[in-house]
């Protein structure tokens, strides 16, 4: 006799084991998640310091070439006593052809952008003479400040990759924002204006000059003159820094630091107002405020160093090395690093 042939029954999952699947999976993926972000940031982190090393070897063969690092151009200000206005071109527009950006720098030269006097709102109504402002036959130097860098926006920072209409200077012109801000120095930026960050009982007060204030000017503060302690500021074309002014060390001192425009409405990227920051104001301040919430009325507590990395930021030195500073950081530590020839002895290192 034959035995009857078995039914035929195809393989497969339950209900049950279906759902244990699929909650293995998900808990592997909740594992592998933070990592897999971990190291994209960590990723992200080291090409934001590349960018920001190349800009420092920018600046520094731009010193080669003209014995003085890149000036700004301010706008307005004064210089032993005499008030005196510029073309509001930063420094991020001098070292463009150090950064393989020739022919950027050539129409911004050919539009004016180095020539005459800025005036604050006149990019609605660009004309010859105007600096920033100037259009030149078809070259329009306003236009060009819409042009966004690669080179100047740090990867973990979505603010940068996108135009800002809100720039100080800038009243309803959309222009391209930096990752970059040279460093000042330590200076107390709108001392008048009630600002909490004086350091005046510090061993190192910020803002010690070697010179009275000028017009316009306070004690403590110095980013509308030429006192500044730092290698970048908005009168620095009045008097160039040479490296031989570096008397603390070029390995000590920074030259470049991380911002973040969604937090400080003062950061158009070719602009002599918007390219530089101070160490005055604490690391990150304002980081724990959602973006957009800034209060630009409060401009004097955005304009120091921040970013979007997890724990601190980048800083390029003047020899041009990188080192990520963590939020930690000593406070006098951190601001005496941002100045070059203020004689400070501190024991504890970066």
């Amino acid at each position: 006799m034959r035995t009857p042939p078995l039914p035929n029954r195809q393989g497969g999952f339950t209900l049950v084991e279906l759902l244990v699947v699929i909650a293995i999976i998900g808990i592997l993926v909740a594992l592998l998640l933070p990592a897999v972000q971990s190291a994209r940031e960590a990723a992200r982190r080291m090409s934001c310091g590349n960018k920001e090393k190349n800009l420092a070897l920018a600046c520094l063969n731009y010193h080669d070439a003209q014995s003085h690092f890149p000036e700004s151009s301010g706008y307005y200000g004064t210089f032993d006593g005499q008030e005196g206005r510029g073309s509001a071109a930063g420094w991020i527009l001098h070292v463009l052809p150090y950064i393989e950006e020739q022919p950027l720098y050539d129409q911004f030269e050919a539009g004016g952008a180095f020539d005459g006097v800025y005036v604050l709102g006149q990019c609605r109504a660009p004309a010859p003479g105007k600096g920033l402002a100037s259009k030149v036959g078809d070259v329009s130097v306003p236009e060009l400040m819409r042009t966004q860098l690669e080179m100047l926006q740090c990867p973990s920072d979505e603010s940068v990759l996108q135009l800002s209409g809100q720039q100080y200077g800038w009243p309803s012109c959309d222009v391209a924002t930096t990752s970059y801000k040279g460093v000042l120095g330590d200076s107390v930026i709108g001392e008048t204006n009630g600002t909490t960050f004086t350091n005046a009982a510090s061993q190192y007060p910020s803002g010690i000059y070697d010179k009275p204030p000028e017009p316009y000017t306070t004690q403590y503060d110095c980013h509308r003159d030429t006192r500044c302690r730092g290698i970048f500021f908005r009168q620095s074309w009045r008097r160039p820094v040479k490296i031989s002014t570096v008397t603390d060390g070029t390995s000590k001192t920074f030259l470049i630091g991380e911002d973040v425009p969604a937090y400080n409405y003062h950061s158009a990227a070719f602009y002599s107002d918007g390219d530089w920051g101070s160490g005055n104001t604490p690391l990150n301040n304002l980081m724990s405020l959602p973006p957009g919430t800034v209060d630009p009325a409060f401009w004097w507590e955005q304009r120091g160093f921040r970013s979007k990395h997890v724990g601190g930021a980048n800083f390029a030195l003047v020899d041009g090395s990188v080192r990520f500073v963590t939020d930690g950081v000593d406070n006098v530590l951190y601001r005496v690093s941002c100045t070059r020839n203020g004689g400070e002895s501190i024991s504890a290192s970066l």
